[in-house]
């Protein structure tokens, strides 16, 4: 009648539960880098605006302090080559499904009419909304810690004092 075989049904158990195991890693493998990916790519937009709030700090005090720049720099090209070596693990389709929410983030919007008469200055910007733009700069955002240097409170994931440049 029917005969049963062992060792051939064991043998097939044992093909399934490998292909579900390389199914499973691969998933694991693909999220982990779609998480690293977004982190670092969070990281990224951190320290560029961090480096924004910098320049124009440093531009309104009438101060210079390129060796400052350059360090928030460096960390933003160290930041764009983890990003670089993320994406070379990942397969085409995934670069592109992670890059196109960027892309569509990144697309110009339509531009608001102006008024006809109003002077445009700075960006559009009068120079009482530049002094509060400065002041807001120099603010720190949500959570801070003290530079253990200048003792200046900065943002609590701030990479450097704004005051004085030491890395944090």
């Amino acid at each position: 009648m029917f005969e049963l075989n062992i060792n051939k049904i064991k043998e097939q158990g044992v093909q399934f539960v490998d292909t579900a195991r390389k199914a499973a890693m691969d998933i694991a493998d693909k999220s982990k880098n779609q998480l690293d990916l977004a982190g670092q790519q969070n990281q990224l937009a951190k320290a560029e605006r961090q480096l924004g709030t910098l320049v124009y700090s440093l531009y309104k005090s009438g101060e210079k302090n390129e060796p400052l720049v350059q360090k928030y720099i460096e960390n933003i090209e160290a930041i764009e080559k983890s990003i670089e070596e993320i994406k070379a693990r990942m397969t085409p389709e995934e670069q592109a499904a992670a890059s196109q929410p960027a892309e569509e983030a990144e697309e110009p919007k339509a531009a608001e009419p102006k008024a006809a008469k109003e002077p445009v200055r700075h960006g559009g910007l009068d120079e009482e909304q530049l002094d509060e733009l400065a002041a807001a700069a120099d603010r720190p955002r949500g959570e801070t810690k003290t530079c253990p240097v200048c003792h200046s409170e900065v943002d609590a994931d701030a990479l450097f004092c704004n005051h004085c440049g030491a890395q944090l």
